[in-house]
């Protein structure tokens, strides 16, 4: 398929992963031109975090959970 699946291991982390700490997230390439879909992210509100230098920018969903978009 097309589809990749990225995961993190954090070698320093000192303690167990708890869904609170938000260090696990689904990741998404977009298709197509994406200062529109960003821009059509941040109309709806729900851009949470922004890193222009690296491309990418996290949305939040309503449960919470971050979904990284490239």
């Amino acid at each position: 398929t097309g589809f990749t699946l990225e995961l993190t291991w954090l070698r320093d982390w000192d303690r167990p992963y708890n869904m609170g700490d938000n260090e696990q997230h689904l990741c998404v390439r977009v298709a197509g031109d994406y200062d529109r879909v960003r821009a059509y992210h941040k109309e709806m509100g729900c851009v949470c975090y922004e890193n222009e230098s690296m491309g990418l920018y996290f949305i939040v969903d309503p449960d919470g959970y971050w979904i990284e978009i490239l």
